[in-house]
């Protein structure tokens, strides 16, 4: 691949000369030290011996296992979690999996542990300055007989660790900060992105993080990666996996794409992360600023400057993992979003957020429609009986039908919905098409908040992180 030149105070730079000076730097900011190496094996090691004791303890036959980033060298220097898996036979039944698993978990947190339900319970825990989580699984023989999720790990972790070479550790290092730095890190639900295993994949697949940005720039929505060729027809994948923009077929399961967490939005951010990396390296696609955070004044100039209509839905967030929070909020959003988009309003922009408490904001370009509103109908070439019989003795016709410049028949009828607030207090005593969860926590209750009066939730830092970003987005490596 041929990579431009640019010039930097007068002098020419080629841009690959560039690129590996900071994949340089970076490497070395980024790769844990031997400080870092030994905490975390200390940390492993303990929390191992205290899983085995408390199975030995408790008489459960299970057995530890370390899994993850952790487990194979390719976590980055500020990542602080570490996965214990706590395999059990497979013969053993889901509900006494569950029971015993709690029971070693719990043995080993302490008063300290959390527990949380995902496809099945799990306890978290913080120990030594890092976050902690005790998985129980299956300890399956076949990854294609996996009795749920998380079974496939270990087999993750088998195959993972028998690929990567030390020169490979240092590639995935850099995808997964490249991922991080763009904002497409993490495959929960609330981020759709690019999971740890997948980036791991990625730099397995290409050979390295320069290859990877160098194919991906070219990406085109529903790319397919086939590492061990599972597949001799690639477009038996294209009806399997149909409109997902990635596909890369699991090495240990390959019914499974690892991608189908990454939504076709930061799909596109990344595959133009790579463009732009490519045609001009900079340090800001790793480490970009933060987003800075606004103060009440520079919020309400900024809303001010907009001139939209927004609305803060406010709510308690249900007691649920993001993973399952997440879509319920997003399929919340989008009821509402339709609802609006239904009355004829037009919506700017919207988003979720949830934390302490939950927030889906909405943002309209106009608060208030007129009251007449235009239903055009079909053109000239096609019987319009049926459209003219419809709204001829309509309650709402106001004028109509006559014939427009494009050659169309049209009735101006009275709008039905004209104010924006109306519009959403209606539809959130209505609940259609809520996430269940969600719907229950409105109906308990929820305050909207409009517009400058945003200012008052400030308080909470992590909505007003939210809030900041929201006003001032851009791609990270633009900030």
């Amino acid at each position: 691949m041929l990579y431009p030149k640019h010039f930097n105070n007068g002098h020419e730079i080629d841009a690959r000369e560039e690129m590996l000076k900071i994949l340089k730097e970076v490497l070395k900011q980024v790769k844990p030290t031997e400080v870092d190496e030994k905490l975390m094996k200390q940390a492993t090691s303990e929390l191992i011996q205290r899983v085995s004791a408390a199975c030995a303890k408790l008489k459960i036959d299970a057995k530890p296992m370390l899994v993850g980033s952790v487990a194979r060298g390719t976590w980055l220097r500020d990542e602080r979690d570490i996965d214990i898996f706590i395999l059990f036979p497979e013969e053993l039944s889901r509900e006494d999996l569950e029971r015993q698993g709690l029971a070693v978990a719990r043995e080993v947190a302490g008063r300290k542990g959390r527990e949380r339900f995902a496809e099945h319970p799990y306890v978290m825990m913080e120990f030594k300055g890092f976050d902690v989580d005790l998985v129980p699984c299956y300890d399956i023989a076949k990854p294609s007989e996996i009795k749920s999720a998380v079974d496939r790990t270990p087999h993750h972790q088998r195959y993972m660790k028998e690929q990567l070479t030390p020169e490979l550790v240092d590639e995935v290092l850099l995808v997964k900060k490249f991922m991080e730095g763009i904002g497409v890190y993490g495959a929960e639900l609330k981020t759709q992105g690019f999971s740890g295993y997948l980036c791991e994949l990625l730099a397995l697949h290409h050979g390295s993080f320069q290859k990877l940005i160098e194919a991906a720039s070219e990406w085109k929505p529903e790319v397919i990666i086939d590492h061990e060729r599972n597949y001799a027809d690639k477009s038996e994948l294209g009806i399997l996996f149909k409109g997902q923009p990635l596909v890369v077929i699991d090495p240990v399961d390959p019914n499974r794409n690892v991608a189908a967490a990454v939504s076709a939005q930061n799909f596109a951010v990344f595959v133009r992360a790579c463009q732009e990396f490519l045609s001009g390296p900079r340090r800001e696609f790793f480490f970009p600023k933060n987003v800075k955070l606004l103060d009440a004044r520079e919020v309400r100039r900024i809303l001010k400057q907009r001139g939209t209509k927004m609305f803060c839905v406010v709510f308690g967030t249900p007691e649920l993992v993001p993973d399952v929070l997440y879509p319920q909020l997003r399929k919340t959003e989008h009821a509402l979003v339709a609802r609006f988009m239904q009355a004829g309003f037009e919506v700017q922009r919207s988003d979720v957020w949830g934390d302490s408490k939950s927030v889906i904001l909405l943002e309209l370009g106009a608060s208030k429609l007129a009251r007449v509103q235009t239903r055009v109908g079909p053109p000239v070439t096609i019987e319009v009986k049926d459209f003219i019989q419809e709204h001829l003795k309509s309650k709402e016709k106001i004028t109509g039908p006559f014939v427009n410049a494009a050659g169309r028949v049209v009735f101006e009828l009275e709008r039905e919905e004209t104010d924006a607030g109306d519009v959403l207090r209606r539809a959130l005593r209505e609940r259609v098409a809520f996430g269940k969860h969600v719907a229950e926590a409105i109906k308990r209750e929820y305050k909207i908040v409009e517009d400058a009066d945003i200012v008052k939730l400030l308080h909470d830092q992590k909505f007003r992180e939210f809030i900041s970003e929201y006003l001032t987005r851009c791609l990270p490596w633009y900030r």
